[in-house]
């Protein structure tokens, strides 16, 4: 951090000879940065070489930081892979990586399958990997897929490699590397410069992107610098009126005698502006504008909650969510600990190795483990209670949820397993049953939630009682709240309106975000005072999800108040400045239906797949709009178009199974939907559809058998379950009538139709 001491070192100029000559070789190098990069004319960010001539010390720990290696020119300063004319071959593309004087190539296959040579413009990141950015037409820079891994030789490094599996190198497949899933513009470049302007005209579905420092400086944090420089030169610079963003408070925590926990007396919410300007980045997260340093966080963007397949269902990370979304479910949010407490907020580096950055808040006793010792590796805190996951094929990057291993998680990777490689789940959970506990250990409440949180995406109904009553009598940090009262409310709206209510009440915007989706399940009364609430919520990304959720919900609502019609304006505004993303026009070809608009949906429809022909969601919606359009012909073909490129997701398989069904093809249709069905992505729908497939063609059996696996599968769904019962007693079948009525009796005794099974039987 710039502290007071800093200002008074610019006073007198001071500086040692060693650090002049640090600064000045990094002088240099940003010199070089800047004259390769893509100046964008805001005169307001001054960049980073401004920035180190006053600030020495800051500008030498950035320059040994990821931030300043995030994005550099490829030079040799530079690049760190193999480009000695090197052929590398991974299924049947053969790269080849080579050099013309000082210029860095890269011989691949293009978009349309043909070899082709290309200039390496920029090296993206540095360690565990580099990867090289490629101008595929003006303007459109696209991640090579082929890394280079930079660890040591020891460690299986100093090689390319690459980073999907070999059917990407294929130019058909969706990860294909001149594909929308590797463009920089629209999904690296925000977060990997300074100051990025993308500035994508979807008229010509070109960008003309602009940044003023290369890599992630001083203005991503500090915001723009001019007003600083200005106040510092007419002294009229002090702390508070600095003419820099506000970077919030970090805590100090002290212990006290007989705690072995340090705790600060400061308010935990004072830390938010740090999280929010390092999750900015640091997050998995959709963007609601142009993002500005100096906005909030839920002004700009939309962080994605704890759902599968993101995260595993006690919260774990899975997917790459990066850290916010992990570390705002710990212990160390909720008491006010922020980045800066671990990291040093210029190099990046925790403020002490390892393992030893927990003894600032931790005392001795609380590491010793009976069972385990702390000198060997696998049993220190990072490796329990910060398991690390791979990415990328070589990042190994830690949980920051610091949550404590568990008997109740279900499946999600035990930090156990890491050293107990020959033991299973089951094991590690009977061995954390007898673990010794440390006197004073707080209960376990992650895992009773994780334990409920499974249970209920697994759609079992007999978990929502014991939701409920966790809910009301724990204090839940508000992504798990979230996550639970968004499930609960599908099985039980009635009992869960007050906790809607709550969120929706919650000073945290994550909280009144999913008050809005859960509101989409609420009687209909109780679903307007909330949406018509949160459609006049300050922070964007509330009014974002109230709006999104009434579109694919119930867009009629949108005529119900003047505020829910300007709603719907302002989400189509946000969605049209992401047009290079399907995901976007998708939803503005949903605005343009509702509006009755057909040749705008057609048009956004079409513009989705151009960004990305394969992209699944795009294809269903539309075959459906088409379809609806009496266009059966076209639809067939992009469920077809769909089949090639998803036929591993069970809601292509399902749409597809339909497709035969409506061409009476039921042969093929019963194919189709088995699989779906059998997928791992199913929902108890399919099941319940396939079974009346295979009723309707007579398989009457195999019917019954579909629908008591499906009960097994997802316990308690009403739809598998009632039908389950009429088609046993169809068939006199004995023990499958005494097992489904026994089950729908279990979840809904009171339910007419189970009581007019039971008085057919008696």
């Amino acid at each position: 951090m710039i502290t007071t001491s800093d200002y008074a070192q610019i006073e007198r100029q001071e500086f040692s000879i060693k650090s002049l000559i640090c600064s000045s070789l990094l002088v240099i190098l940003l010199f070089i940065t800047s004259i390769l990069s893509c100046a964008n004319g805001n005169e307001i960010y001054v960049g980073a070489q401004a920035c180190i001539s006053c600030h020495k010390s800051q500008g030498d720990a950035w320059s040994r930081s990821d931030h300043f290696q995030s994005m550099q020119p490829a030079t040799p300063d530079y690049v760190l892979g193999d480009f000695s004319d090197f052929h590398f071959t991974a299924g049947k593309r053969t790269t080849r990586f080579y050099k013309q004087g000082e210029h860095y190539l890269i011989e691949t296959l293009n978009e349309k399958g043909k070899a082709q040579s290309y200039p390496v413009q920029y090296v993206f990141g540095y360690y565990p990997l580099q990867q090289y950015l490629l101008e595929t037409e003006e303007g459109r820079l696209q991640a090579f897929d082929v890394a280079w891994d930079s660890r040591p030789v020891s460690d299986g490094g100093q090689r390319w490699y690459q980073l999907q599996d070999d059917s990407v190198t294929d130019p058909d497949h969706p990860f294909f590397w001149t594909g929308y899933y590797q463009n920089w513009n629209s999904r690296c470049a925000a977060c990997h410069t300074t100051d990025f302007a993308k500035q994508f005209n979807a008229d010509t579905n070109q960008y003309q992107s602009t940044w003023t420092d290369i890599n992630v400086a001083c203005e991503s944090c500090h915001g723009p610098g001019k007003e600083h420089i200005t106040r510092v030169k007419s002294k009229t610079y002090s702390l508070t009126q600095s003419g820099l963003q506000e970077l919030g408070k970090k805590l100090a925590f002290h212990f006290s005698e007989g705690d072995p926990i340090a705790r600060s007396t400061g308010n935990a919410s004072e830390t938010s502006l740090t999280l929010n300007i390092c999750g900015a980045c640091h997050s998995r997260r959709a963007e609601l504008q142009e993002p500005i340093t100096t906005a909030p966080y839920h002004q700009q963007f939309q962080l994605e909650g704890l759902n599968e397949p993101l995260y595993f269902s006690d919260g774990q990370i899975r997917d790459e969510v990066f850290v916010l979304g992990s570390f705002l479910q710990s212990k160390m949010a909720t008491a006010g600990v922020t980045c800066t407490n671990c990291h040093d907020p210029h190099s990046g580096d925790t403020i002490l190795p390892g393992a030893q950055v927990c003894s600032t808040c931790h005392a001795p006793d609380v590491f010793a483990q009976p069972l385990h010792t702390n000198n060997h590796e696998g049993a220190d805190c990072l490796d329990c209670h910060m398991p690390e996951r791979i990415y990328m094929g070589v990042d190994a990057r830690r949980d920051h949820r610091f949550h404590r291993p568990s008997s109740k998680h279900p499946n999600s990777g035990s930090p156990c397993l890491a050293c107990h490689t020959k033991e299973s789940e089951e094991w590690v959970s009977n061995a954390l049953v007898n673990w010794p506990k440390r006197k004073g250990a707080s209960t376990d409440t992650l895992g009773e939630w994780a334990a409920i949180n499974n249970r209920l995406s697994a759609s079992d109904p007999t978990a929502v009682l014991e939701a409920i009553m966790h809910l009301n009598n724990t204090n839940l940090p508000v992504l798990e709240s979230a996550a639970l009262v968004e499930k609960i409310v599908t099985f039980a709206p009635r009992e869960i309106i007050n906790s809607v209510f709550d969120l929706a009440r919650d000073e945290d915007p994550l909280a009144r975000q999913s008050a809005a989706r859960a509101a989409a399940n609420l009687p209909e009364t109780e679903r307007y005072k909330i949406w018509l609430t949160l459609s006049q919520d300050p922070m964007r990304s509330v009014r974002s999800v109230v709006a999104s959720t009434i579109l694919s919900d119930s867009p009629e609502w949108f005529t119900r108040s003047p505020e829910l019609t300007a709603l719907l304006d302002e989400y189509q505004r946000i969605l049209l400045r992401s047009q290079d993303h399907p995901g976007a026009n998708l939803g503005l070809a949903s605005i343009a239906t509702y509006k009755q608009d057909l040749p705008a949906a057609i048009k956004f429809y079409e513009f989705a797949l151009t960004v990305d022909p394969q992209h699944i969601p795009s294809l269903l919606s539309y075959a459906d709009f088409l379809r609806n359009v009496g266009k059966e012909a076209k639809a067939r073909e992009l469920l077809q178009r769909a089949l090639k490129y998803g036929s591993d997701i069970a809601s292509v398989q399902f749409a597809y199974g339909l497709q035969q069904i409506r061409d009476k093809d039921y042969q093929a249709a019963i194919a189709h939907l088995r699989l779906a069905a059998n997928s791992d992505d199913a929902v108890p729908r399919f099941s319940f559809v396939f079974a009346v497939a295979l009723w309707q063609q007579n398989q009457r059996q195999q019917a019954v058998t579909v629908l008591a696996h499906a009960n097994t599968r997802w316990p308690g769904n009403y739809d598998v379950l009632l039908t389950w019962a009429k088609y046993a007693y169809q068939l006199r079948d004995k023990d499958a009538l005494r097992n489904s009525l026994e089950q729908l009796g279990y979840y809904y005794q009171t339910d007419p139709t189970y009581l007019q099974l039971q008085h057919l039987i008696q």
